[in-house]
């Protein structure tokens, strides 16, 4: 099974240590023009693209998305006819120095945790943000 990665909202450290948000996994024709009808559809609908990720492997191309109303785009698209899965991922604030990221991962790791995605959001203000896809949400979230 292929694992692609996860990109979440753009707003910038909500508060909170860390926090979920809904992605979607949209699968789409690898063929020039469908990026601008997936946009199409949505902005149709009334939504809004807060964060998105691409990319191609074996004649398929993978889009993930962070919209404002994550279940009404899903029906959207797949009413047009794409594949889409929703998945929720964990946003995570940590200290913009080095050793951070590694100290995250060794803690959940050694608690069995597997980390399946990760994307770097951004550094504001001597922090960063990364957004995890692990295989339990909630026992990553007790432990950040």
């Amino acid at each position: 099974m292929r694992r692609r990665g996860t990109l979440v909202t753009s707003e910038r450290h909500a508060g909170a240590e860390a926090r979920p948000a809904i992605q979607l996994d949209v699968d789409v024709p690898d063929r020039p023009g469908e990026l601008a009808k997936l946009a199409a559809i949505l902005g149709e609908a009334g939504i809004n693209i807060d964060a998105i990720s691409a990319e191609s492997a074996g004649g398929r191309s993978y889009m993930s998305l962070i919209v404002n109303q994550p279940m009404q785009a899903r029906e959207a698209l797949m009413k047009h006819g794409y594949v889409c899965a929703s998945h929720t991922v964990l946003v995570v604030r940590l200290d913009d120095r080095p050793g951070a990221l590694a100290a995250l991962a060794l803690r959940l790791g050694d608690a069995g945790v597997d980390i399946v995605s990760l994307i770097h959001l951004g550094a504001v203000g001597g922090h960063a943000q990364v957004a995890l896809g692990v295989d339990n949400l909630e026992k990553a979230r007790s432990l950040v």
